[in-house]
């Protein structure tokens, strides 16, 4: 087998010898198209091929010659000039820059990365791939792979009609880097078989004729097909979005998309009306937003709608558009669960909406006098199921307390005193409500689950629901409808974007990578079908899934690797669509090589992800011991391999600079910390949030961001504020270090810590900012602890609400803010997210390096 040498970081030689080699073009049919074949999504072969007019193969000479100048381009390269791998010495960097959120730009060619996928939509830890286990090894650092298949990207997806050429042996869509062999074959770049150029006149693949002129090599630069946008300039992009037709699918085997229309898409709401709930008085804030929203739930005049309530019993509702108003029926055996009339519990939204509306009046009311305090949460879920049993939905259910009636039923075991917490309190209690999700996941059904207790629920438990159907959880610790406000401006932010946002149906994720990779752990909300392949019963664009890598033998078939996503779904509108990216990789190896492609941001995302893992499955002790041992492999390996072990200076590559403070800002996040103050369910719902949250909101909370705020305000405000295409965008304020010396009593501090703001307010804060933004003539009349920001009709109010409104931009959960004083005692809250200091049980940054020098430079 021919090895092919590694991509360097410098491609410009590279470029300029392979713009000299020809390779004939193949001929294009009349209708300018490359070919047919009739195969639906996912994994059937082609059919009725045909072949490239015939023109005689390259030979083995030019292919030769080809990798003869690629390895003569990549052999003189000097890597120690790239500005990543250079060395600093730790102790000599107290100011650490903070992660950037976009990736490194990957050793490939300036035309590669043009062609190349968004880093907003895939991120690899690791932008260049070691070609071998061994050298993977060395450097001890993780592999892994973050994307957002469903993401409403910086560059929105092309679409297409038809399906374009596939690999007939792995089944990958072509793409942007596959090569051409000859005029009549293209080799695959994931398992590297050899593809027939079959003819498709309808396909209408997305390359232009100026990537044409750039290079000679891939796919994109042969203009096989017949141009085609749907909208903005024509620029190459590997991203192609596909609609189906129920055409299309007539064909398919898979059981889950068979011919025919798609099915419409169907709501469920199932709301907990038991004392407890209606003690908390969230029934009427969830159905006032429900009636301001009703109208604006993603779908087409199919679109169906049903209820269930529960307390001891579980309640249905006919809201068949016969009927003058809607009639309950209650199930009082909750052990023996039946849907009572099935085809009138789930109407068409349209022709029953004056019912719907009449029903979310009278919710509020209908159950101000029960006394039921039992909770059969499980077999109302059973109902669910059983009602969605054959149509699918999405189901949106709320939880006040710890279920306690029929199956599902949950005994308390948070124990105050246990500072191990470990698989008998993170790990789900019974499996009750896994295998229900794994039953509602094969229905494609997704639950996203809302709770509302003011004491232990057991959300380890219940979880599951929204674990394995691609679903969301969102908490409300202590909620009340009058002394909570903050949390009910939460629920109705984060209520109203639940019930508006666009939204895929009946979701299939294939991940396909190149041969010598190997999938070892999955992380994400969903259910892993095989090893490659994801079911999604419901997928958003927040939804992020990732996967740890291992190289199985050695990436040295190619130049590069690619990963591509190909998700198949249902749109709103019912139809029909695969969405697919592509990401191209190149293969290195030397360590100057890897080590120059250390993506941190990604990096961070998987340790995060690795850490919620280790904690479910064993223990909060041993995910800490862990996490310092990744730490202190990843500085040995570089120190042996570059260092003389008796060098005393405490060095490492730039592009490792922010690992050690972002470790040590993991260990002090309060889910890892054994003696934090916090209730089990909340530490599970922030494992949880570290686990599917969007890598840019995971490093907010892993390390917030800081910013000084009076200080902005006295700079022109007027000045940071611009409009850019009718919006409204904030500039914002310099971020700070995190270290409490930075805080003035003079001033006033905003600090982001992904899931919630915090404005500290100094005692000697200027008169100007109190009465501007807070509404306060002086500091001692302002609250110990203010729950929601006065909006006050001023310059100063506007900018700091509209920089609020920036910063809370396109997150799947409402950031609520909250004004601590420098003397009230909720300022340990503000205190503790200053991770560069010291705290009564954690190291500061500069005592954490003495230490990691000591554990290093033996």
């Amino acid at each position: 087998m021919t090895t092919f040498p590694s991509s360097s970081l410098v491609q410009t030689a590279i470029d300029r010898r392979l713009s000299s080699i020809s390779v004939p073009l193949p001929t294009i049919g009349s209708n300018g198209a490359i070919g047919s074949q009739s195969h639906p999504y996912p994994g059937q072969s082609p059919q009725n091929k045909s072949s490239w007019t015939e023109a005689p193969r390259s030979s083995a000479a030019q292919e030769t010659l080809r990798m003869e100048q690629l390895q003569e381009s990549t052999a003189n390269l000097d890597l120690q000039q790239v500005p990543s791998v250079c060395p600093i010495n730790l102790l000599q960097q107290r100011d650490v820059p903070r992660v950037d959120p976009t990736a490194p730009e990957p050793g490939l060619s300036t035309h590669l990365r043009k062609l190349n996928c968004c880093s907003d939509v895939f991120q690899c830890t690791l932008v260049n791939i070691p070609h071998t286990l061994a050298l993977l090894k060395q450097v001890k650092l993780p592999l892994g792979l973050i994307f957002q298949p469903f993401k409403d990207s910086r560059e929105p997806p092309l679409l297409i009609t038809d399906v374009p050429p596939r690999c007939t042996t792995c089944q990958t869509y072509i793409n942007p880097f596959i090569t051409f062999i000859d005029q009549q074959h293209w080799k695959c770049n994931t398992c590297f078989s050899l593809n027939d150029a079959t003819p498709c006149p309808t396909a209408q693949i997305i390359w232009t004729s100026y990537t044409l002129s750039n290079c000679t090599n891939h796919l994109s630069q042969l203009h096989p097909v017949q141009l085609h946008k749907s909208s903005g300039p024509a620029t190459p992009c590997p991203t192609v979005q596909i609609t189906y037709t129920s055409y299309t699918l007539s064909n398919c085997t898979n059981h889950l998309y068979q011919a025919g229309r798609p099915r419409p898409v169907t709501y469920l709401f199932v709301f907990d009306v038991s004392y407890n709930a209606v003690e908390t008085g969230y029934l009427g804030i969830v159905c006032k937003t429900l009636l301001e929203n009703i109208d604006r739930l993603p779908g087409d005049s199919r679109t169906r709608i049903g209820f269930i309530t529960f307390d001891s019993t579980v309640n249905f509702y006919h809201l068949h558009s016969s009927l003058s108003r809607p009639r309950m029926m209650v199930v009082a055996d909750v052990d023996d669960i039946f849907i009572p009339s099935e085809d009138k519990l789930l109407v068409n939204l349209q022709q029953s909406r004056q019912l719907v509306v009449s029903l979310l009046e009278e919710f509020p009311v209908a159950f101000r006098e029960t006394q039921k305090r039992q909770c059969a949460f499980g077999p109302a879920l059973q109902a669910a199921q059983k009602l969605l049993k054959y149509c699918g939905g999405r189901v949106s259910a709320f939880l006040t307390q710890l279920p306690n009636v029929g199956c599902g039923s949950l005994q308390p075991r948070e124990d105050p005193g246990d500072s191990t917490l470990g698989a008998k309190h993170l790990a789900p209690a019974i499996d009750f409500y896994k295998v229900l999700a794994l039953e509602l996941c094969g229905q494609q059904t997704g639950v996203d689950l809302f709770l509302l207790s003011q004491r232990y629920t057991d959300l380890a438990s219940v979880a599951c629901l929204p674990r394995y159907t691609c679903g969301y959880v969102y908490y409300y610790p202590a909620f009340h409808h009058i002394h909570s406000s903050a949390l009910v401006e939460k629920l109705q932010q984060e209520f109203q974007h639940h019930l508006t946002r666009s939204i895929g149906y009946e979701g299939l994720l294939r991940i396909r990578y190149t041969q010598g990779l190997m999938l070892e752990t999955y992380y994400g909300n969903s259910f892993l079908q095989t090893t490659q392949m994801l079911s999604l019963p419901c997928v958003c664009p927040q939804a992020e899934f990732a996967f740890l890598m291992m190289i199985d033998g050695a990436v040295t078939d190619s130049s590069f690797v690619v990963f591509q996503s190909s998700l198949l779904y249902t749109s709103c509108q019912g139809e029909r669509r695969v969405r697919i990216y592509t990401y191209c990789l190149p293969v290195v190896s030397s360590l100057s090589e890897v080590y120059a492609g250390v993506n941190m941001a990604a990096m961070m995302g998987i340790l995060s992800k690795m850490a919620v893992d280790r904690s479910v499955r064993l223990c909060l002790a041993y995910t800490r011991d862990e996490l310092m041992r990744v730490l202190i492999e990843a500085l040995v390996a570089y120190r042996v391999s570059t260092c003389s072990p008796k060098q005393s200076a405490f060095t490492i590559p730039r592009s490792l600079q922010q690992l050690p403070l972002y470790v040590l800002a993991l260990l002090k996040q309060p889910a890892f910390q054994t003696d934090a103050a916090m209730s089990l369910d909340e530490r599970v719902f922030t494992m949880s949030q570290l686990m599917i949250q969007p890598l840019t909101l995971v490093l907010r909370m892993v390390y917030p961001d800081l910013y000084k705020i009076d200080d902005y305000l006295n700079s022109e405000s007027a000045d940071n504020i611009s409009l850019e295409r009718g919006k409204e965008t904030v500039k914002r304020p310099a971020l700070v270090q995190l270290m409490a010396e930075n805080l003035t009593l003079q001033g006033a501090f905003l600090i982001d810590c992904g899931n919630v703001l915090y404005i500290w307010v100094g005692r000697h804060c200027s008169t100007s900012f109190l009465d501007g933004v807070l509404g306060v003539t002086s500091y001692t009349s302002l609250p110990g602890t203010l729950t929601l920001l006065p909006i006050l009709q001023n310059p100063a109010s506007k900018l700091i609400q509209a920089l609020l409104g920036s910063l809370r931009k396109e997150r799947l959960y409402h950031a609520p803010c909250f004004i601590i004083k420098d003397d009230s005692t909720s300022r340990s809250v503000f205190i503790k997210r200053l991770v560069d200091d010291r705290t009564e049980t954690a190291m500061s940054y500069y005592e954490f390096l003495l230490h990691l020098k000591e554990r290093v430079c033996k």
